[in-house]
């Protein structure tokens, strides 16, 4: 009996050792299987920042105080006023240094919401120093140009020239126009739009 005893701790004494090497294999076998790693990756935004008159357009989207209007030397009107039968021009200076994508620009041209000289039309537009271009629809123009990362050319200058149409097809008569100096106002909308291109 005391064989027999013996025999038996020997065998859990044993059978202990063994499970404390199986345990220990198992552990180092899952080791090799076990692996951690970690990374930051910084990566550079393409540029977005457009500049128009000189001004931040995307912090301040409104640039209308950087629209100056320049009216032709008239011997029968006022300097810098408009009358029918007035013309001139105002610039917008488009900087796009800072973008660093294609994109597709759209300028839209409308009377203002408050405008009520119906007759002040959009005749045409010049590009930096290109010939001046005709509008067909003078009451509400809208150019779209397409600019290409490419481009080495990034400040742009739109002159975009006005008129007080008086004559044949005006809307407003003699008294309206009359009307219009006392209690009138003369405005324009200018819109707009930078998109970039897709892929």
């Amino acid at each position: 009996m005391d064989k027999i005893l013996k025999n038996r701790k020997f065998r859990l004494f044993l059978a202990c050792i063994s499970l404390l090497l199986l345990i220990d294999m198992i552990q180092d076998s899952y080791a090799k299987y076990i692996s951690s790693a970690e990374a930051n990756g910084n990566f550079t935004i393409a540029r977005w920042a457009f500049m128009v008159n000189n001004q931040d357009v995307l912090n301040n989207s409104n640039f209308s105080n950087t629209i100056i209007p320049v009216f032709d030397s008239n011997p029968n009107i006022a300097a810098n006023v408009i009358a029918p039968t007035s013309t001139g021009y105002f610039d917008v200076t488009i900087d796009s240094s800072n973008v660093g994508v294609s994109y597709d620009e759209e300028i839209t041209l409308t009377p203002g919401t408050n405008n009520t000289v119906s007759d002040i039309i959009f005749t045409g537009y010049k590009l930096n120093n290109n010939e001046i271009v005709n509008f067909t629809n003078t009451t509400s123009p809208t150019l779209t140009t397409n600019h290409l990362l490419s481009e080495t050319n990034k400040v742009n200058t739109y002159r975009f020239y006005i008129k007080w149409h008086d004559g044949e097809n005006e809307n407003m008569n003699n008294t309206a126009d009359a009307e219009a100096s006392k209690n009138g106002n003369a405005s324009i909308k200018i819109n707009l739009r930078f998109i970039q291109k897709a892929g």
